[in-house]
């Protein structure tokens, strides 16, 4: 397989349409070949072109669940993504339907949280200054110390700015007059398909969560 069948661009969901994870192209294509024929489903789904000849991806013309044995037989429309081999061209099925699987999982926050969780916890505002902080340039501060005795735990950390990582060192904050917005807390258990907020590809904002 090419490059692109590592890439995370297929979207699962239960049978109810809801989605419940997302998979590299790579495993997508071995569940739907090797699991029971009856286990999933891609999605065939269609869109209308316009007078430009430019497609109109917001809204499907058709969304057809196709077993493994008719979907390798789909053709590769312009806009598709596709794996190729020697015998044949396959379209990427970017979004998979477990039509066994009915239940929604549960995301239950343990152990050290990554960036990623703890900004979106802060809704990615300092726990200090109030100040919004992109992503890419939050810090995370250690309320305790880590030198002191601090945990890398939901409790004990919190998003902030540069300045006041720089400023907070290994102290603590009463150390240098520091205090929080409010007292940081583990998230209460959610469901995982309100953490599925992204489109990694155009055929999943059809399935998500709209906010």
């Amino acid at each position: 397989m090419s490059d692109i069948a590592q890439k995370l661009i297929c979207l699962s969901l239960n049978n109810k349409w809801e989605p419940i994870g997302y998979k590299t192209v790579k495993m997508t294509i071995q569940k739907m070949f090797r699991d029971s024929p009856s286990a999933w489903v891609g999605l065939d789904i269609d869109y209308e072109i316009n007078q430009d000849g430019s497609v109109n991806f917001d809204s499907p013309t058709q969304i057809v669940p196709v077993k493994w044995d008719e979907w390798i037989k789909l053709p590769v429309r312009s806009w598709d993504l596709s794996i190729k081999s020697t015998h044949m061209e396959i379209r990427v099925p970017t979004v998979v339907v477990a039509i066994n699987f009915n239940k929604m999982p549960i995301r239950i926050f343990k152990g050290k949280p990554s960036k990623d969780a703890l900004w979106r916890r802060d809704n990615g505002i300092c726990q200090y200054t109030g100040k919004l902080v992109d992503k890419k340039n939050a810090n995370i501060d250690h309320i305790i110390p880590k030198s002191r005795g601090g945990k890398d735990n939901w409790t004990n950390l919190v998003v902030c700015t540069k300045e006041i990582n720089n400023k907070k060192g290994n102290k603590f904050n009463s150390e240098i007059g520091l205090n929080l917005i409010k007292n940081p807390t583990s998230p209460t258990p959610i469901r995982i398909c309100e953490l599925i907020t992204e489109a990694k590809h155009f055929d999943w904002k059809h399935f998500l969560t709209k906010n």
